[in-house]
This record gives C-alpha cells, sequence and structure tokens, in this order.
C-alpha cells in the first residue's frame, strides 16, 4: 500500500467517523407549521393544548396560527403570530445526545397589521432565553411581502431530550400583534474554523507518520 494509499484511507477513516457522528441527528417536527387542509387565507387562534397544531404544544397562552392569511417563508402558506389574544408560547421536544452541539435555525418577521416597533421572541433551549427582536421601524412589511429575516442559535445538550420553545416577549398594547416564526429547522453544528484546522494538522501529522514508517532504516555502523 502507497504512502498516499495509507494518507486517503486515514482521512476516509475519519471522514466516517464525521459522518457516524451525525447519525441519529436531532429532527424538527412540522418547521413549517403545515396544517392537514391546504391554506385558505385564514387564521385560528389556539389556545394551550398538544398536537392541535401538528408536531407542536402551546405551552402558554394563546397563538394565531397562521393559514394564509399572510405570506409564509417557506411557500406553503403557514406560519405562527406568537400572540392570539394574549402573548403565547409554542415547544417541542426532540430526541438530543448530550454534549452534542447543534444549530436551531428559524425565520422571523411581525404581524403587520398594528404599530411600527419591537416584536421581539424569547427562543429557549433549556438555559437562559436567547432573545431576537423584529424592529418594524426598519424592516417594514406587509401581509403579501413579510420580509422574513433568518435567526440562528448554538446550544449543547445536556440531556437526552431537548425541550425547545419559542415564546412570544411581547404584551401590553400589542397584546394581539406579535411577533411571527416560521421554517423552523436543526442541524448539528458546523465545526468552528479552529476545530478544522486542528482536523487538518491531524491528517498531515498522519501522513508524516506513515511516510517516516516507509522510509528503509540506516545501516548500523
Amino acid at each position: 500500500m502507497t504512502f498516499k494509499t495509507n494518507l486517503m484511507a486515514a482521512a476516509a477513516a475519519a471522514a466516517t467517523l464525521i459522518v457516524a457522528g451525525s447519525a441519529g441527528a436531532a429532527t424538527i417536527v412540522n418547521g413549517g407549521f403545515a396544517g392537514p387542509d391546504a391554506p385558505d387565507g385564514s387564521f385560528q387562534t389556539v389556545g394551550v393544548s398538544t398536537g392541535v397544531i401538528p408536531g407542536w404544544t402551546v405551552s402558554s397562552g394563546n397563538v394565531d396560527w397562521i393559514k394564509g392569511y399572510w405570506q409564509s417563508s417557506d411557500g406553503d402558506g403557514f406560519s405562527i403570530d406568537l400572540n392570539g389574544d394574549q402573548p403565547g408560547a409554542i415547544s417541542q421536544t426532540i430526541d438530543t445526545v448530550i454534549g452534542k452541539t447543534y444549530t436551531l435555525t428559524f425565520d422571523m418577521s411581525a404581524n403587520p397589521d398594528n404599530g411600527n416597533d419591537l416584536r421581539l421572541i424569547l427562543a429557549d433551549t433549556g438555559g437562559a432565553a436567547n432573545i431576537f427582536a423584529y424592529n418594524l421601524d426598519i424592516s417594514t412589511n406587509s401581509r403579501s411581502n413579510m420580509n422574513w429575516t433568518p435567526q440562528w442559535l448554538n446550544f449543547t445538550a445536556t440531556d437526552v431530550s431537548t425541550t425547545i420553545t419559542f415564546a412570544s416577549g411581547n404584551g401590553g398594547a400589542n397584546c394581539c400583534f406579535g411577533p411571527a416564526i416560521d421554517n423552523v429547522a436543526i442541524a448539528d453544528a458546523i465545526p468552528e474554523p479552529s476545530s478544522w484546522a486542528m482536523m487538518l494538522t491531524g491528517f498531515l501529522g498522519m501522513g508524516t507518520v506513515l511516510r517516516r514508517s516507509r522510509q528503509p532504516a540506516a545501516a548500523a555502523a
């Protein structure tokens, strides 16, 4: 077996370990909030319940399940306004691997029917909530063009299951016009550049060892 073949085999083995690590990756069910029926241009206010919105629990207050009332981010017509007639929250529990880091992504907008102010989403993965803001003074939107913005956060799982919660941070005068959310997804976190550098250094080190192992030993004097 040549040096090049040995190096390629070592790299392939490392790649196999990376792929194996991603097996059984965490999955969000119905991240686009689709319903069993086609969107009809309406919305439905959903109180505390499990499964009315497939895959999701409304864990506090109530939310508006948008069914074509405004543009969705993924094109299917469905999304969530986290304020129904009061601030609400939705949650879903997913399988995770202890110590593994994940990237949670979602698209954010705001109910355009009232006010030009700040709408807030509190995203909780089991620790301190992360606050995400959508400023209607800057990102003006409308029902036909919601100007969805991508958001993300990284978290490290501390248990074999993790409950992900999205809650409205808006009450008071905006009790019924909240932040909007769509297109929720999760993936294994992408390694930092420093991690890739360490892996590359390891490959180079393996190559050096393999090359030296093929050099003939010096003759004894």
